[in-house]
């Protein structure tokens, strides 16, 4: 039996021997191929040696051929590329005389004016590209994009706070990622990048910078999880123009969720709510390509840090108010940021039309929503949200109304309007015919009722004329009609950022509370201020609105609460 067992460990042994010789032959991670004649005799020799006798002999360790060197990109930054519509207000100013554009004066005043720069020269430095693959480029991008969001999160939660403006401003974080996103237009590496990977790089920097890749949650039961969406500022002029004061527009939606990114409320049952957040852009065409679901949707499918309840948030009018209804059509009266419209009004502007109503992307909503069916998704979803619990808890306490100037803050208001359209051509056309000849019908009743007796006849013919009309008319089809225009918060991309967090609710089959807040308008100026960047009614409003709006949103993390009464 010992024989036996020293046998095993002699084999053991000497096949452990061999991997080592086979494997120093082949040269490790940088040698070549094959097995060298010394190693191929030594590892004879130990196969061939006595069983019990001496180890098997060592062969000669070749030497190490170090890796090669990563091969790094070379790159150029061409200022000729074309900016985008956004990048085109960069040089816009509040006056023409101005030295600097207001960009420049609003980067400078809230120390973020190092941004573009420092962006760049990671990008390309003395004809060095910072990445030497897509890959790298994506990674560089997420780095450099999360670097900005944080730079925003502390300044407006006093961490970090340079320059001259108030630490509650919102706007830097818009200027400042559009310098960035001109240079990584500008960026042109030597290694291949189609145009879908261009794309794609502005979308994966987007992401980054507007917190969407930051997120995170603790997980388990002793934690309730919020989730909050803002939105960048909006109207603000025409790309090219000088001395246009709108360009200075913030908003109070994006101040509120910088301002509250990663606090935690206590809560009656001993749990803790951790509120996260992030920012959505003023534009179409990321809502189309699914933006929003991307972001929202791993935090609504099953696991131990799924979300408790989810907001968004915009500015609105002159209330707080709560939205019950958000419809599935999104074309307002006003083009995005960049100035552009979802190709609706080629088809008429009718739901049925092109991408007149909102088609989730398939991968988050299970099925595919184009060719369009009036029903799949629904028309309209319906918020979630604690309305009276929210109405009842008293958030404007200590705020002072700017529009008022009473102390007690805004009304905070459920808001139940919606309204219907046609949702074809042909029903619109229909439609607009029975209108047209139920007025006629109208119009030939009051003239016989008003006929002399000896033109009674005449006018009743004229009458019974436009019944046969409105008859021939016809009605629209029930299935074709009744489809969403506007919802509580009208059809333009808050509604449409309500309507999608609503629907990933549903769609996930949640029971949480989810809904859109809209607050007052924000961006008022003192008089004579046309040319500042920014005066004490500006910041004045802006302190009061984010005050109550964080209110609301620490009111609603309080009802989540086992034992909450508010």
């Amino acid at each position: 039996m010992k024989r036996m067992t020293a046998t095993r460990r002699f084999k053991r042994g000497a096949a452990l021997g061999v991997c080592t010789l086979a494997l120093a032959g082949c040269g490790g991670g940088g040698g070549g191929g094959g097995v060298d004649p010394a190693t191929a005799a030594a590892i004879a020799a130990a196969l061939a040696g006595p069983s019990g006798g001496t180890a098997p002999p060592t062969a000669a360790q070749p030497p190490v051929t170090p890796a090669p060197p990563a091969i790094q990109a070379k790159c150029a930054m061409d200022t000729t590329v074309a900016a985008s519509y956004e990048e085109q207000r960069l040089p816009n100013k509040l006056s023409g005389s101005d030295a600097q554009s207001f960009s420049q004066q609003l980067l400078q005043a809230s120390g973020f004016d190092h941004f573009g720069p420092d962006f760049a020269a990671t990008l390309c430095s003395n004809g060095l590209a910072g990445a030497s693959t897509y890959d790298d480029a994506v990674t560089l991008l997420h780095t450099e994009g999360r670097k900005l969001w944080q730079a925003a999160l502390d300044r407006v939660q006093g961490r970090v706070v340079q320059g001259s403006l108030p630490r509650s401003d919102d706007r830097m974080l818009y200027w400042a990622r559009l310098t960035m996103t001109l240079a990584l237009r500008q960026w042109k590496p030597d290694f291949p990048l189609t145009d879908d990977q261009r794309a794609a790089l502005q979308n994966e920097f987007e992401r980054a910078s507007r917190g969407q890749y930051a997120i995170d949650f603790p997980e388990g039961p002793k934690y309730k999880r919020v989730l909050v969406s803002g939105f960048d500022p909006f109207t603000l002029g025409q790309a090219g123009r000088d001395g246009d004061p709108s360009i200075r527009i913030g908003n109070p939606s994006g101040a509120t969720i910088l301002s509250l990114d990663g606090n935690t409320v206590a809560l009656d049952d001993g749990t803790t709510a951790v509120i996260r957040t992030f920012i959505l852009p003023v534009n179409y065409g990321p809502f189309i390509q699914g933006m929003q679901e991307d972001t929202l949707g791993p935090w609504f499918k099953p696991g131990t840090k799924r979300v408790d309840a989810s907001v968004s948030m915009s500015q609105g009018a002159g209330e707080f108010d709560l939205e019950h209804y958000n419809g599935r059509y999104h074309f307002a009266d006003f083009p995005g940021n960049d100035n552009l419209n979802p190709p609706c009004a080629d088809g008429g502007s009718f739901p049925a039309s092109l991408d007149c109503d909102i088609s989730p992307p398939e991968r988050w909503l299970g099925y595919a929503a184009k060719p369009w069916m009036r029903d799949t998704p629904p028309q309209f979803t319906v918020a979630t949200l604690p309305f009276q619990k929210l109405i009842d808890a008293n958030t404007g306490v200590g705020v002072i109304n700017r529009d008022t100037g009473a102390t007690g803050g805004w009304a905070v208001v459920r808001h139940d309007t919606y309204s219907v359209m046609p949702c074809t051509k042909e029903a619109g056309d229909t439609a607009a015919a029975q209108k047209t000849a139920q007025a006629a019908v109208d119009a030939a009743f009051a003239a016989y009722q008003a006929a002399a007796a000896a033109d009674k006849a005449a006018a009743a013919q004229k009458y019974f004329d436009a019944i046969t009309a409105l008859n021939a008319a016809g009605t629209p089809s029930p299935i074709e009609t009744n489809c969403a225009q506007t919802g509580g918060g009208g059809n333009y991309l808050s509604n449409a950022s309500a309507y999608r967090n609503t629907l990933m609710r549903d769609t996930f089959k949640l029971s949480i509370p989810a809904g859109h807040i809209h607050t007052p308008v924000m961006t008022q100026f003192g008089s004579g201020s046309d040319a500042k960047i920014t005066d004490a009614t500006f910041e004045g409003r802006r302190d009061a609105i984010v005050a109550q709006a964080r209110n609301l949103v620490i009111a609603l993390a309080k009802s989540l609460s086992a034992s909450s009464a508010l």
